[in-house]
């Protein structure tokens, strides 16, 4: 289970450019991102089976979701990624 405590501060998306990590078969990665259609910043969760990386995984294997640049926006990713059955 992905837990909010393992995923860093707001304050550390604002200056890195993504966050990855694992949970037994599932990959995940969170970044902040600024759509062209938007004016404000989302967070973005991309998650994929394991054991390979991002870049070593087929883009039609993955899955992915926004929510809101806030505290409660990580906490709606948490749960989503939580539901995923890889």
């Amino acid at each position: 289970m992905i837990e909010r405590k393992r995923l860093l501060s707001l304050g550390y998306y604002k200056k890195a450019p993504s966050f990855t990590g694992s949970d037994k078969n599932k990959c995940y990665k969170i970044e902040k991102i600024h759509p062209e259609e938007t004016d404000e910043d989302l967070f973005q969760a991309t998650i994929w089976p394991g054991p390979y990386s991002s870049e070593n995984t087929p883009d039609e294997v993955k899955q992915k979701n926004t929510a809101p640049f806030t505290e409660e926006g990580l906490q709606e990713l948490v749960d989503w990624m939580n539901q995923i059955d890889i």
